[in-house]
């Protein structure tokens, strides 16, 4: 893959990093100020904004995992090799989604299998 591709693929995969991690600290104050609130009136509106706080952490705790193996693999010089059937990723996914270890096909093939 071409360093410069490359390159602006990790400045992207960094910036959307710092992102998370911005809002990662946001939902951790968000929780502490639910935790402490001993006001709720209604404790079926309490267990939903945990959750809802529990689950969005957990979503970008994942995204941010697979940044940081986007990451490794840029340092490795594995990036833009599919992880299933080691071709190229195609440039476009890339774009739009710069933490893909799958190609589109495998990616499709993994999620045809997640259905069954």
């Amino acid at each position: 893959m071409n360093e410069i591709v490359t390159g602006s693929h990790l400045d992207e995969l960094i910036r959307r990093r710092g992102q998370i991690v911005m809002t990662l600290r946001y939902l951790e104050n968000e929780q502490r100020q639910v935790e402490q609130n001993t006001d709720w009136l209604d404790q079926a509106a309490y267990k939903s904004r945990v959750n809802l706080l529990d689950g969005l952490s957990d979503w970008y705790a994942t995204e941010i995992g697979q940044i940081d193996k986007a990451i490794e693999r840029i340092e490795s010089n594995c990036y833009g090799v599919c992880a299933a059937c080691h071709e190229a990723i195609e440039a476009a996914r890339l774009e739009t989604t710069p933490e893909s270890e799958l190609c589109s096909t495998c990616q499709e093939l993994r999620d045809g299998l997640r259905c069954l």
